[in-house]
């Protein structure tokens, strides 16, 4: 999980629950919606807060995890150089992007 993978990752579960349980009953989508925010949400935080190391086979080679969340092999940006309101909403963020999957996915359906 990191600020630059868990979007993406996000969007796409959102859409394959609309798009795969798009004849179940609203509350299903929700749960399931909501259980895949606050495993995305505990581990990254998790990770974040450097309580787990990167654990990720093949992509963590020797990264903290706070250094993999924001990817500072690549980008140049440490846990110490982000402030922590930021950290905060791109995390808030994240019940947004899997609701975003799912509306596109509700959006393409109508149009079936």
């Amino acid at each position: 999980m990191s600020f630059l993978i868990d979007p993406p990752l996000l969007f796409i579960a959102g859409f394959a629950i609309g798009s795969f349980l798009d004849q179940s009953p609203r509350t299903v989508k929700v749960v399931l919606g909501l259980a895949v925010v606050l495993v995305f949400l505990s581990v990254s935080l998790l990770l974040y807060l450097d309580v787990l190391p990167c654990f990720f086979p093949f992509i963590c080679t020797g990264l903290s995890g706070s250094e993999f969340m924001f990817h500072s092999n690549l980008t140049g940006i440490y846990k110490k150089d982000v402030p922590q309101f930021v950290v905060i909403f791109l995390f808030a963020l994240y019940p947004l992007w899997i609701y975003a999957g799912h509306a596109l996915a509700m959006r393409f359906s109508k149009y079936s």
